[in-house]
Formats: structure tokens, C-alpha cells, sequence
């Protein structure tokens, strides 16, 4: 009711509001053949359906390659704690660290490109 009451509020005064004139006041001009609306509505039907399909393709493929991006991340921050050899135990963290956060900056780097393009 928040998002669409006033909406539906004054769909239904417009809607109710023809009805008297056509009904009461003999406004026999509103009447609207059915062939026309049923043609009309179900292209429309079959062109949102298109959409609607389409669109979900292409939020499922953006899901799934996310999640690749984000399978492929964790297993270079595994690879770079376990097999970058350096005996400086000090010195093996800062680079790894380094390595993990270089590679969350070229995320956060292609995610905002990718919403200006």
C-alpha cells in the first residue's frame, strides 16, 4: 500500500468516474470495443514477457560470473599465503597483504567502471 496506494486511490476515483458518465449520464461514446483492448493487451503481455525473461538472463549471468570473480579471489589469497616462500615471516605478510588488498582495489576499481560505462 506505500508504494502504490495513491496510485490505486486515484486509478480507482478516474476508473469509477467514467463508469458514472457512461452508466448514469449516458456518455455512450467511452465505449471501447473488445477486439482492439484484447489484441493490444496481449502483445503487451508477450512483450514484458520477452523483457522480463531477458532481463533475468542477464542478472543471472552477472551472478554467476560475480560468484566466479569471487571463487577466483578467494583461492589467490589462498595460493599467495601458501605458496609465496619468503623466511622472513614479517616480511611474507606485509607482501601477501599487499597482494590480497592490490587485488581488492582492482575489484572495487572494476566495479565502478563498469557502473559509469
Amino acid at each position: 500500500m506505500k508504494f502504490t496506494g495513491f496510485h490505486l486511490i486515484w486509478l480507482t476515483a478516474y476508473s469509477s468516474f467514467a463508469v458514472f458518465l457512461y452508466s448514469n449520464m449516458g456518455f455512450t461514446f467511452l465505449r471501447i470495443p473488445w477486439l482492439p483492448v484484447s489484441l493490444i493487451g496481449t502483445a503487451v503481455a508477450f512483450y514484458v514477457g520477452f523483457k522480463n525473461n531477458v532481463s533475468y538472463e542477464r542478472m543471472w549471468e552477472a551472478r554467476k560470473i560475480w560468484g566466479a570473480i569471487v571463487n577466483d579471489s578467494r583461492s589467490f589469497a589462498v595460493a599467495c599465503k601458501s605458496l609465496i616462500n619468503i623466511h622472513d615471516q614479517d616480511n611474507k605478510d606485509g607482501f601477501v597483504k599487499k597482494l590480497i588488498y592490490r587485488h581488492l582495489a582492482w575489484l572495487f576499481i572494476e566495479e565502478t567502471t563498469s557502473k559509469t560505462n
